[in-house]
This record gives C-alpha cells, sequence and structure tokens, in this order.
C-alpha cells in the first residue's frame, strides 16, 4: 500500500515566501514559520560553520554582519556564484536552504512526508532559471516539482474567489507589482485553466530600485546629499547602509498602508528624516511613467484590445504605492480589483495542481484502521464522575424542591432553577471531557500518518456525538424534572438546556475544526484544554451543601453539631474554591485566591443572595468555555493565529 505523503506548494518571491500545504487527509493550511506565514526569502551564511541561516533567525545575524546576508536569492539564479562575506556562494544552495526549511515546517505539520512539490515562477522565466529552480528543490530533498507562472496563479486565486462565474474565454490582464518587479500578463481562462497570452517586465522597478531611490531621497533631505551617500557606499559602513535600508523598506511600507508620514534615523551627525506621500510617490514615478506603455506593449503581443479583457487584477506589494492603482485603472479602462491577500499566488498555484493532487491521493489507500486502544476506568474517570455529579445535582434540586397542589393535582412546583441548569452544565462537561479523552487516546497510539488521520476521524465523530448526546441529555433532564412533578411545562426543559448550550457549542465547534488541527498537535491542544474536573466537582459540592442547608435536608447529625446557617456558609465558601481553581493555575495562587473568595463569600452570603453564587459560577465557567474555544480556532488555523499574535504585539 503506498504511503500517505502531503503536497507542498512554495512561492518562493524576491523579497519574501509563503507556502501552503495540501495535508494527507486534503486539508489546506498555511505553512506557519516564526510565527508568521510570510517568511524573508533572503539567507546568512556563517561562515565559521558554513552554515546557511533563514528565517528570523537570517534577518536578526544580518543587522551584526551585513555582508553575510544575501537579500534575494532568487535575483542571482541562474547567474552564477554570487559573493557573500568574502567567499562565493551559489544561488541554488541559498533558495535550497529556504526551501529545506519550509519542507521541515510543513512536514511536522502534516505529520507525513512530502510527496508533492508545486513551485511558483515569474511568467518571464525561461528554461534555464527554471532549470535551476528544479535544482535547488532536489537538494533540498524535495520530489520533482512542477511550476506553474505567477500571472496564471493570480488569475486562477480571483476566479476562485469571484462573486459571479469567470466563463471559459475570459481575458484578464494581470499586473503583478512585486518585489522583483511590474510585470504584466494577459490571461485567458479556459477549461483546463488558465492560458498565459503575452506577459511583458518593465525595467527598473524591483524593490531595490524603488528602495534605493527613497533612501536616496531621505540622504538629500538631511542635506548629506552624495558625501554621506559615498560614506555608507564604504565597505566599512555596511551596518549603516543596511540599518538605512531597512529603515526605508520599513517606512515604504507604512507609506503604503497610508500613514501620512514615517521616520527614518541616519547616521550622527546627520537629524532623522520625515518621509511623506510624496516621497513615496515620487519613488513610484518611473512605475507610473512607463505603465501606460507596457499596458499597450502587452496588448499588442496577446493580440487584444481593451474590450477584449473583463478585468484588470492588480497584485504584490508595490501595488499600493501611490499612482499605481489610478495610472492602471486609466491605462486599460478596466474595473480594476485590487488582490491584497499575501498568499493569492500560492493559494491560486494550489488550485491549479488540485486535480494533480487528487489523483496522487487517490492512488493511496485512505481506509487505515486506526489504532487499537483500551479504555482504561482511569481514562474515563473525569467524565464518569461530571456525569455521576450531573445526576447527584438533578437529584437533589428535584428532591429539595416542594409543589403546591389542588386536591392532590399538583398546579406549581417551587424548584431552584439555577440549581437545575447547573445539572445541564455538569453534563455537557461530562461529554466535552469523553470526547476529548477520546480524542487523546487515539492519537497518543497512533504511531502512522495513516493511523493518526484514522484517529482524527474518529475523533471528530466522538466529538459532534458528544455535543449531540448531552444536549439530548440536558433537555431529558428538563423533561425528568416535568414528569417528577407531573407539570408538563417548558420551564424545566429551558435551564438545562440553557446552561449547557455554550459547551455544546464548544464540542461541536471542536468536532468541526479538529482536522485542520495537525494530528500530532491534538495530545497538547487536548492538555491545554482539558476539563477543570476538580474546580468542577467541588464547586458542584459546594453548591448542593447549600442547597441542602436551604432547604433542611441536612443530616441529623450534622445539624446537631452546626447550624444551618453556618452550613449554608460552607456550602458557598466551597465554591468560592471550586472557582478560584478555575480561574488561577499556579499552587500560590491558587492558595491565596481561594482562601479570598472561600471567606469573602461566607462572609457576604445572605438567603436572598444564594443565586448570585451560583451565577457567579457559571459566569466563571462560560468564560473557561470562551477562552478554550478561542484556543481551538485559533490552534487550527495556523494563520489566524499568526495575525492574533501580530496584533497583541
Amino acid at each position: 500500500m503506498p504511503a500517505l505523503t502531503a503536497h507542498l506548494c512554495i512561492d518562493y518571491g524576491t523579497a519574501t515566501t509563503t507556502a501552503l500545504l495540501s495535508t494527507p487527509d486534503g486539508r489546506w493550511q498555511p505553512v506557519v514559520i516564526d510565527g508568521t506565514t510570510t517568511i524573508p526569502s533572503g539567507i546568512w551564511l556563517d561562515t565559521t560553520t558554513n552554515t546557511l541561516l533563514t528565517g528570523a533567525a537570517a534577518v536578526d545575524a544580518a543587522r551584526v554582519q551585513p555582508d553575510a546576508w544575501l537579500a534575494a536569492p532568487l535575483r542571482h539564479l541562474g547567474s552564477g556564484p554570487v559573493p557573500v562575506a568574502g567567499t562565493l556562494l551559489d544561488p541554488v544552495e541559498a533558495v535550497a536552504a529556504v526551501f529545506r526549511t519550509v519542507a521541515g515546517q510543513a512536514t511536522g505539520l502534516a505529520g507525513a512526508p512530502i510527496g508533492g512539490l508545486t513551485l511558483v515562477v515569474p511568467c518571464w522565466w525561461g528554461p534555464h532559471r527554471r532549470h535551476q529552480l528544479r535544482l535547488a528543490a532536489g537538494k533540498a530533498g524535495l520530489p520533482e516539482p512542477r511550476l506553474i507562472a505567477d500571472a496564471a496563479a493570480i488569475a486562477t486565486h480571483w476566479a476562485a474567489w469571484s462573486a459571479t462565474p469567470v466563463e471559459p474565454g475570459t481575458c484578464t490582464l494581470v499586473i503583478n507589482a512585486g518585489a522583483s518587479g511590474l510585470t504584466l500578463a494577459v490571461a485567458q481562462h479556459a477549461d483546463d485553466g488558465v492560458h498565459l497570452l503575452a506577459h511583458h517586465t518593465i525595467p527598473h522597478t524591483d524593490a531595490a530600485h524603488i528602495d534605493t531611490t527613497l533612501a536616496e531621497l531621505a540622504v538629500a533631505r538631511a542635506g548629506g546629499g552624495a558625501k554621506l551617500w559615498e560614506w555608507l557606499a564604504a565597505p566599512e559602513h555596511a551596518v549603516e547602509r543596511h540599518q538605512l535600508l531597512d529603515a526605508v523598506r520599513a517606512a515604504k511600507e507604512s507609506l503604503g498602508r497610508q500613514a501620512a508620514r514615517a521616520a527614518i534615523v541616519l547616521p550622527e551627525p546627520y537629524p532623522p528624516v520625515v518621509l511623506d506621500q510624496d516621497a513615496l510617490s515620487a519613488a513610484a514615478a518611473g512605475l507610473r511613467e512607463q505603465l501606460p506603455g507596457a499596458v499597450a506593449q502587452v496588448l499588442a503581443a496577446a493580440d487584444t484590445r481593451g474590450e477584449d479583457l473583463t478585468v484588470l487584477l492588480l497584485a504584490g506589494g508595490h501595488a499600493a504605492l501611490p499612482g499605481i492603482a489610478e495610472t492602471a485603472r486609466e491605462a486599460t479602462g478596466l474595473p480594476l480589483i485590487s488582490i491584497s491577500r499575501p498568499d493569492a499566488t500560492v493559494d491560486g498555484a494550489m488550485r491549479i495542481a488540485a486535480p494533480q493532487i487528487a489523483q496522487m491521493q487517490a492512488a493511496v489507500v485512505p481506509d487505515v484502521p486506526a489504532p487499537q486502544v483500551k479504555y482504561k476506568l482511569r481514562s474515563l474517570g473525569a467524565p464518569i464522575l461530571l456525569a455521576v455529579a450531573a445526576l447527584v445535582m438533578l437529584t437533589h434540586t428535584l428532591e429539595t424542591a416542594w409543589t403546591r397542589d389542588n386536591g392532590g393535582v399538583p398546579y406549581a412546583a417551587f424548584v431552584e432553577l439555577p440549581r437545575l441548569g447547573v445539572s445541564g452544565l455538569l453534563i455537557a462537561f461530562a461529554g466535552w471531557s469523553n470526547g476529548t479523552s477520546i480524542a487523546y487516546l487515539l492519537h497518543t497510539a497512533a504511531t502512522t500518518a495513516g493511523e493518526l488521520a484514522a484517529s482524527t476521524r474518529i475523533a471528530r465523530r466522538a466529538l459532534l456525538t458528544a455535543a449531540a448526546a448531552t444536549l439530548a441529555l440536558a433537555a431529558a433532564f428538563g423533561v425528568a424534572a416535568s414528569a417528577h412533578f407531573n407539570l408538563y411545562q417548558d420551564t424545566f426543559p429551558r435551564w438545562p438546556i440553557l446552561f449547557a448550550l455554550p459547551v455544546v457549542v464548544l464540542t461541536a465547534a471542536a468536532g468541526l475544526l479538529i482536522s485542520r488541527i495537525p494530528p500530532a498537535d491534538i495530545p497538547t491542544w487536548v492538555r491545554d484544554c482539558r476539563t477543570p474536573i476538580a474546580a468542577t466537582l467541588i464547586a458542584a459540592l459546594g453548591i448542593i451543601i447549600n442547597g441542602a442547608a436551604t432547604s433542611g435536608t441536612v443530616p441529623d447529625v450534622l445539624e446537631a453539631v452546626v447550624s444551618l446557617a453556618t452550613v449554608e456558609r460552607l456550602g458557598v465558601a466551597i465554591l468560592g474554591i471550586g472557582i478560584a481553581l478555575t480561574i488561577v493555575y499556579t499552587r500560590t495562587a491558587r492558595l491565596i485566591t481561594g482562601s479570598g473568595l472561600a471567606i469573602a463569600f461566607a462572609v457576604l452570603y445572605t438567603f436572598r443572595t444564594r443565586d448570585y453564587y451560583i451565577w457567579a459560577f457559571t459566569t466563571i465557567f462560560m468564560w473557561w468555555v470562551l477562552t478554550t474555544l478561542v484556543h481551538t480556532v485559533r490552534t487550527a488555523s495556523p494563520a489566524l493565529d499568526a495575525r492574533i499574535r501580530l496584533l497583541l504585539k
């Protein structure tokens, strides 16, 4: 039987690299490295060990020794060795180092080896550079790649996300304003995919040219002129030059996001310089001037006219430069759609490769049995204890209620409805605990990618079944209350369902999202989201003790020793301890918080406020449910998690 493998799609750009992974079970997920889905394409050569650093580590090292930094290996691919830190470096090796980093992370995410590879290439590349990229993939230990032109990938991405179907024969003009330069391509959509009719690249529009122009403007505004620029160009001032270009790139990105101005610090004794939208517009003037002529040239090469085109697609990091969108719209007279997603190209490339991926996966027998797991009582102890606590809470609530009747026929029942709701919450926690326990046992026992995939499918069914079953049980608790009092009203079912519903939603969401969590990470996710068993049981015990005291059902032996009022306060004190165990985690903090809440609850308790304590318990546990749901969503979506982390910074 063929082994289960993953398919990797990489958009190795001039400045940045993005990658998308198709796991053995058919899910697509971005490859996250250093907490982001977009990593630098550059490398840093460690001359002492002759090793290449990539990603954030390379960027950090380059700030200290910039002469060992190669910012854009893609520019040098096919042109021979490049001088780096006093030695000659093969750009194929540099590209392979980045591929190796991406592939290593992707293999860990997929839990399976990379069996298929798709690479995005500039549409103007010929056989020589394409061959060099294939060599880099081979040196990185990756399979023979399929190469897809960037313009075709962008057009495919737009067609997939378009609000209206794209008919065969539709032509689009793709302008890719990336770091390698401004490239225009005419793409025609057909039944078998996207075909490129013509392409044209505008010279001197790459990121390095724009950054240098912007840096020269900054130096001129500082009054340094040629003298400062000459000083920065000297080899001994490579660090200062690197810092200046880094600051210019950051300012360019900030101004591109419509910031009014951005400050740049220059070497002493020159004062800081403020760049504004006018400076950015001046740096982009060359792009705007050449764009209309380039549009006419590419349309002529494709044998098309403006009326033959449907839409203008503008993509790339430099699409936000002042006047680019307006100039493109005026030159074509077409409606403009801005493709702003940084993963748009790799998404389109993966969609082009999707039929090939499906064929490869169809050749693999997917029905691998899950590992044999022995469910011991210890493994299922938590859900059993929670289910027993729910039944005890329900029984005690019903037995301590009282009714009014007319001629032996009850017409009203006085029930502690919040306690009835807590019984529904407890049974919902039992379902959540049971589903996550099954997921944990299966994934810790699995040893192969096939077993992990099968375990994920079973865990998904277990969680969805637990969600449905606990919702039904919560409703059954309410029906049991109605039957107990012979009063068939919707008031009783409403309360346990209301309290159980957030946990049911969490369980169902986890069931839907667990297939998006890397199988190897599921045990860690379960440990992070485990039910606070001790806190829940202690809080439930406190509620039951308080309920027994308020209803006068305390055992006579205990009542002879302490008063009912003392037992009531003891119950809410225990409830406070349960709440404290839920909101804090360290031993010292739990001791301090638990003692404080227990004393405060006991001192402030009155008969009229007893329900408030149950509501406090419910609120705290709903907060736990919300944080667990957020953690589950972030674990299942690395891209969203990366954006949240950047936002929190």
